[in-house]
């Protein structure tokens, strides 16, 4: 199987993170993520992704390390007496990170995928479906198939760091995003407001694609074996979506009554923010927004490294022609972390983080929700040689439950599950 096909398996639930983030970002891009999410100031081969411009201070060799998470995931959404809810997993989401150090040089490469988390299939439908229905006299919805949402945005990543002098160094880098988007299902709906009576059925088959590339900024400080801080900024990528969709209208069309019945949920369901981006109208641009990262690492003993990071997401500059960033404030991460040496083999790790997604009562919807979350971690790395380290890491993300304007709530929690291996040739 190609290594793209195996990075789809990385798709979000419709556009809802599965982990840390903001938008449609995702923070965890390998296995040492989940055992300390304060990866922007540590020195290491994940720096290829966290910190490229630290890879530079790695000791002279070809290091590659290859990763898989698995998600266990558990979504739901209620209106009223409703309740939707989702609990496919993800049990294989790879991710690879390759460094090349030689003297004040280094050479890195990162692929995974910068949004994404996971599938989801929601058993009869979604939340907006009854709130729809009450809108229409006598309306009532009265149930649907499996919802299904799948979205992979592919991001293939490298750069080159170099030494400036004993103390800092820079890198640069280039970013290339494969970004698709899928929202596939039915719905029936029936009304007996009468000369209006019969069924109708909403049935959709969206697909939206773009491609975007994105240039990566960074600067490292490390002016001893004990201090690291590294800084890193991403420009925003343009996505300018394309969507093929050819069933909603159809759908309604042929349903049974009359069809000004067919016409008139249309007319209600086109409106709604949870289905408007996803019709063959919805083309257009909905970008990744620019992003900072700024950490340290500080190695208070022989055996105890603290970290800390923080990232900071530029949401309300991003472009979007579809208003999905309506109402948005810029979101952020602050996360803290620990690595204890309890010998020369074994390595304990653990940390926290809290996600801010700049999100409110006002950006949810049934296909577009991003909760604020806690984040805890622990983990461990054992060196098996000096050329072979593994990891074993596991993550609890704790959401904070919320509704919208429309009285629907979201909740959602994730257990994360990650291995890694690292190689130094």
């Amino acid at each position: 199987m190609k290594f793209k096909q195996q990075l789809i398996l990385l798709g979000v639930v419709l556009s809802a993170n599965a982990m840390g983030g903001s938008i449609d970002y995702l923070s965890q891009q390998d296995a040492e993520y989940l055992a300390h999410p304060a990866m922007v100031g540590k020195i290491g081969v994940s720096g290829a992704y966290y910190n490229p411009a630290g890879t530079v201070w790695l000791e002279d060799g070809t290091y590659i390390q290859i990763n898989n998470q698995t998600h266990l995931k558990e979504y739901s959404m209620e209106h009223g007496d409703y309740k939707f809810k989702s609990d496919k997993p993800s049990p294989v989401v790879p991710s690879l990170q390759i460094v090349k150090k030689k003297g004040d040089t280094a050479f890195f490469f990162h692929a995974g995928a910068i949004a994404g988390g996971g599938s989801v299939a929601y058993s009869g439908g979604i939340a907006t479906f009854p709130e729809i229905a009450n809108k229409f006299p006598a309306g009532e919805f009265t149930g649907g198939s499996t919802i299904h949402g799948k979205s992979y945005y592919v991001a293939f990543q490298g750069g080159i760091a170099r030494k400036f002098n004993e103390s800092w160094s820079g890198a640069v880098g280039l970013r290339l995003i494969d970004a698709e988007r899928k929202f596939k299902g039915e719905g029936n709906f029936t009304t007996k407001a009468s000369p209006l009576t019969g069924n109708v059925k909403f049935d959709i088959d969206s697909e939206r694609t773009a491609f975007g590339v994105a240039g990566i900024f960074g600067l490292n400080y490390h002016p001893n074996d004990r201090f690291n801080l590294g800084i890193r900024y991403e420009t925003e990528t343009k996505l300018d979506f394309d969507n093929k969709e050819h069933k909603l209208k159809n759908g309604f069309n042929t349903s049974t009554g009359t069809p000004i019945i067919g016409n008139i949920f249309y007319d209600i369901i086109s409106k709604d923010p949870a289905i408007r981006q996803w019709m063959s109208e919805g083309s257009g641009k909905r970008n990744l927004p620019a992003m900072a990262a700024i950490g340290a690492s500080y190695r208070a003993t022989d055996k105890l490294t603290l970290l800390a990071s923080g990232n900071y997401y530029f949401i309300k500059e991003a472009s979007d022609d579809l208003g999905n960033f309506d109402h948005y404030d810029n979101g952020y991460e602050v996360a803290i972390g620990l690595d204890y040496q309890l010998n020369e083999k074994w390595t304990l790790m653990t940390g926290y983080q809290y996600t801010d997604t700049g999100a409110n009562e006002k950006t949810y919807t049934d296909t577009d929700y991003v909760l604020d979350a806690n984040m805890y971690s622990a983990g461990v790395k054992y060196k098996y040689s000096s050329q072979l380290e593994l990891m074993a890491t596991y993550s609890y993300v704790d959401y904070i439950n919320d509704k919208n304007i429309k009285n629907i709530r979201y909740s959602k929690h994730v257990d994360a599950f990650g291995l890694g291996l690292i190689y130094k040739f």
